[in-house]
């Protein structure tokens, strides 16, 4: 199994296009469509901690979307939009409320990949700072996962898919997209 979580809450977002796109590139390599789970995010609902924490017991429909696509998959594909050099609230909350010894299957066993998304120019940042943030997770959490040192920068991203994450010929982009998930495939084969 694998998971796109897609961290932007909006309808249509140019972060959904490129989840839309990794799960086509999945597809072509023979993953079913079945076994690729994106849970919904414009149903984001996870609380911030102010709000209360999480349990297995009481989780929302999104919430177990959620849940059920980390802890069964093997690969989890982490996608944020730029938000002035930062990733978005909505998947720091998900990493702060999921990032607990209760979800820890969420963590464990897993190859995670980072993809940061842009309108225009940029996308590095927040797929550093998730990398860093993941890498500090699975540490603290003593898991035996591993983040892919290989990440994504979706530029111009409205301007090289559409918004069912078909592509829009742009070929530079189209090889690197393709090199970043078969990287990633390749790396949870060698791990797991």
């Amino acid at each position: 199994m694998i998971c796109i979580l897609c961290g932007s809450s909006r309808k249509n977002s140019n972060t959904s296009r490129v989840g839309k796109a990794i799960s086509r590139l999945l597809q072509s390599t023979g993953y079913p469509a079945e076994n690729i789970y994106m849970p919904d995010f414009s149903e984001y609902n996870i609380p911030f901690s102010n709000g209360g924490k999480l349990t297995q017991e009481n989780l929302t429909g999104f919430q177990s979307d959620v849940y059920k696509a980390m802890s069964q998959s093997k690969i989890i594909f982490v996608l944020s939009p730029e938000y002035n050099w930062f990733p978005t609230a909505e998947i720091i909350n998900l990493i702060n409320q999921f990032g607990t010894r209760q979800f820890a299957d969420c963590w464990q066993n897993k190859v995670f990949a980072t993809v940061g998304i842009s309108s225009g120019r940029g996308g590095r940042i927040p797929a550093i700072q998730l990398s860093s943030v993941l890498n500090k997770l699975i540490g603290f959490m003593n898991c035996h996962s591993i983040v892919s040192a290989k990440l994504f920068e979706s530029q111009f991203t409205p301007a090289v898919l559409d918004e069912n994450g078909n592509s829009l010929n742009n070929e530079e982009y189209d090889k690197g997209l393709q090199d970043f998930v078969s990287y990633t495939l390749n790396l949870s084969e060698k791990f797991n």
